[in-house]
């Protein structure tokens, strides 16, 4: 049954719901009657470029990176950016090659990863480490 549907694509009905980053390739699938593997084959098959490829970054790389290594909870991270769920965050450091988080056995606030800090603790440290830079900036030129 999934064979003949897929038979039934061409790129001419595909290729304009491929590239709507907006609709996740499950719900394409669900309209066309077949699974989210079936469907991503038969893009690969017709020559689309990948999904991964094409995905809009919600945030530039830099911001990511800083978030990152300062520790700033997944969730949070996740909400002021835009994704959908926590796990996008921990996917995309890791195509980044930023380093992995670790695990501490007290939990407490913060879900059990070391270190982690809010939104707003990062807000307030990056926004501080920019008064202090202006501050030797303008004494330097004094």
């Amino acid at each position: 049954m999934t064979a003949q549907l897929l038979k039934n694509i061409t790129r001419e009905t595909l290729a304009p719901l491929w590239a709507r980053e907006d609709i996740p390739t499950e719900r394409i699938a669900q309209a066309l009657g077949v699974t989210r593997q079936a469907i991503s084959s038969k893009a690969r098959t017709l020559g689309l470029p990948s999904r991964a490829k094409v995905r809009k970054q919600l945030c530039d790389n830099e911001t990511f990176r800083r978030m990152w290594l300062a520790g700033v909870n997944s969730t949070e991270m996740a909400q002021h950016f835009g994704y959908l769920h926590r796990s996008a965050i921990g996917s995309r450091a890791g195509v980044m090659g930023l380093p992995r988080r670790s695990r501490s056995t007290d939990t407490g606030k913060t879900g059990g990863w070391v270190q982690t800090i809010s939104l707003a603790q990062f807000f307030e440290q990056d926004l501080r480490e920019r008064m202090e830079a202006e501050a030797k900036k303008r004494k330097a030129s004094q």
